[in-house]
């Protein structure tokens, strides 16, 4: 019986392909992230990430989706998260004494310390919010002029396998592949994406362990 591996497992076709597959959809310049980056915590991907634009000294905006539709809250939460005010740690240290998690006490010190539960709830709950405070963060720690722009995730969320129309998570194309197959596909990928993703499969060059059999 053929499954899939989960999110994070090798990518199912090359970089060089997902390289043409962006360029064919109108983007100028694809830029290749270091492992030593890519691999690493949602702080250090962000870091990587904006270093390497900051010093094209082409890059004017950087623009990256969030669950949290409101770029001032996110940007409330960076500025303390950086900043690390003597009252946030305190309240961070008396959360972790309870024995949460360390994500959970952050969530919980931030909230506190920020002294509204109904508009920073869960912000950090989300891990596109996450990164994005972290791209936030990074921003302020380079002192780079990039501006930040966040674009709304809408209509499903991270890892939901339903599905509309024509939007779907990675995780409910990755479970359409193992139940349907990859013509399943066609409404939710560019046409000229679709075909380097079907060339791929017809020609083999598919990294066949991505595969569980």
């Amino acid at each position: 019986m053929e499954t899939l591996h989960n999110a994070g497992s090798t990518s199912l076709i090359d970089k060089w392909s997902k390289a043409e597959c962006a360029l064919k959809c109108g983007i100028d310049l694809v830029i290749e992230l270091p492992v030593l980056y890519a691999t690493s915590s949602a702080e250090n991907f962000a870091q990587g990430a904006i270093k390497i634009l900051d010093s094209l000294k082409i890059v004017d905006y950087i623009s990256f989706g969030s669950e949290t539709n409101n770029i001032e809250v996110l940007q409330q939460c960076a500025d303390v998260l950086y900043d690390e005010p003597k009252e946030y740690k305190t309240l961070l240290s008396h959360e972790l004494k309870k024995g949460v998690s360390f994500p959970k006490a952050r969530e919980n010190a931030l909230m506190m310390y920020l002294n509204d539960i109904r508009k920073f709830a869960n912000v950090l709950s989300y891990p596109n919010n996450i990164l994005g405070i972290e791209y936030l963060k990074a921003i302020k720690k380079l002192k780079s002029s990039i501006q930040p722009y966040s674009i709304s995730r809408y209509e499903v969320g991270h890892n939901d396998l339903t599905y509309t129309e024509n939007v779907a998570s990675s995780t409910a194309i990755r479970n359409m592949i193992k139940n349907n197959g990859f013509h399943a596909l066609t409404n939710l990928m560019p046409e000229s994406s679709y075909s380097i993703l079907i060339k791929n499969m017809e020609m083999r060059t598919y990294y066949s362990r991505y595969f569980c059999f």
